[in-house]
C-alpha cells in the first residue's frame, strides 16, 4: 500500500499476519483499479472487480467507505487520505502514488480514469434526476371515538334530516361510525332526536337546542 510510514518495509517483518491480510486487500483493490485483474476468467467480472474496487477507493460514505475505513484504521493508515490520492491519480495526477511499491503494475490507469468519469456521469444524473414526489399519508381514520366528543360533532348536524350515511360524510369519516350508532340510539331513546325511515332529526325544543349547541 501506500508508503506512508517512513521505516515501511524495514520492519515488515514484524507486521502482525492480520495488517499482512489488510495490507493484501487494500493492495489488491489497488491493483484491481489501475492494473490487470488476473484473477477473473471473464470480461464481465474482470469489469465487476474494477467498478467494486473504485467503489471501494472512492466512496465518501457508505458500506463501502466504511469498509476501506475499518480496515485502514485497523494499520494505521487514515482512509480518507487513501482515498484522496486515489482520486487524484483518477483525475490526472500520476504522482499520487509514487510511494506505492507496486507502481510497475498499475499498467491501466487510462481505463480506471475513464472507469471514474463514468460513475462522476452516473452520479450527476442520479443529481438532476426528478424526484419522485412523495405520496400523501393517509389521514386516520376515526379518529374521534370518545362518546361525548362524537355526541358534540353529531347532535347540531341534526338539525336537519340526515340519514347515518349523511352524518359519516359530514364528518369526513373522522368519526368513529360505531359511537355514532351508539349516540343516535340513545338519542333516540330519550326522545331528543326522531328516526324516520333511517333518517334522523333532532326534536324541536329548549331541552334538545342546547344540546345541538356546539361546545
Amino acid at each position: 500500500m501506500m508508503a506512508i510510514d517512513p521505516d515501511h518495509g524495514i520492519h515488515h517483518a514484524r507486521t502482525m499476519p492480520e495488517e499482512l491480510l489488510i495490507f493484501s486487500v487494500l493492495s489488491r483493490a489497488i491493483l484491481d483499479l489501475f492494473g490487470p485483474v488476473g484473477l477473473t476468467s471473464t470480461k464481465e467480472e474482470a469489469q465487476q472487480a474494477k467498478s467494486d474496487a473504485l467503489l471501494f477507493l472512492t466512496k465518501k460514505s457508505g458500506a463501502w467507505a466504511k469498509r476501506r475505513n475499518d480496515l485502514c484504521d485497523a494499520i494505521g493508515f487514515d482512509g480518507d487520505n487513501v482515498r484522496d490520492r486515489v482520486i487524484r491519480v483518477l483525475e490526472g495526477d500520476s504522482t499520487a502514488l509514487a510511494t506505492y511499491d507496486g507502481r510497475r503494475e498499475l499498467t491501466q490507469v487510462a481505463q480506471a480514469r475513464e472507469l471514474w468519469e463514468q460513475e462522476q456521469s452516473r452520479s450527476e444524473r442520479r443529481k438532476l434526476a426528478p424526484q419522485p414526489t412523495p405520496k400523501p399519508q393517509p389521514r386516520p381514520r376515526h379518529a374521534i371515538t370518545r362518546y361525548a366528543d362524537v355526541r358534540r360533532h353529531i347532535m347540531p348536524l341534526l338539525t336537519q334530516p340526515r340519514t347515518f350515511k349523511d352524518l359519516i360524510m359530514a364528518t369526513n369519516g373522522d368519526v368513529s361510525d360505531t359511537t355514532i350508532r351508539e349516540v343516535l340510539r340513545n338519542a333516540v331513546a330519550k326522545g331528543e332526536v326522531v328516526n324516520n325511515d333511517n333518517t334522523y332529526l333532532l326534536v324541536s325544543g329548549p331541552e334538545t337546542a342546547v344540546a345541538a349547541a356546539p361546545g
